[in-house]
């Protein structure tokens, strides 16, 4: 059993954090690309669940504002994609951190 070190700590948490927002995303990704959901209205949930995720109701203010953040960021490529009429897909940047 190995044992995590504490300046290893900011690390997991920010996987976590990217994991949870990626895990968010792809679900509405797909719904688009299946057809059953347009661009603007998978960016406009999305931006919904960033601010619902952002509350520090169940999570430590900061692991919240980082959520909400990182959502919001996923739904600004909804508005993007949409805007410019281009197919919506994920592209992880820099591991996620870009």
């Amino acid at each position: 059993m190995s044992t995590v070190r504490p300046e290893d700590l900011g690390e997991i948490v920010e996987t976590l954090i990217e994991a949870q927002a990626l895990l968010a995303s792809s679900i509405y990704v797909d719904l688009v690309n299946l057809g059953l959901l347009d661009a603007d209205a998978a960016a406009r949930r999305l931006h919904a669940l960033g601010d619902i995720a952002a509350s520090p109701l169940h999570r430590h203010p900061q692991v919240a504002t980082a959520l909400g953040d990182r959502i919001r960021d996923y739904a600004a490529g909804f508005d993007r994609a949409h805007r410019g009429g281009h197919p919506v897909q994920l592209r992880l940047v820099n591991g996620g951190k870009a």
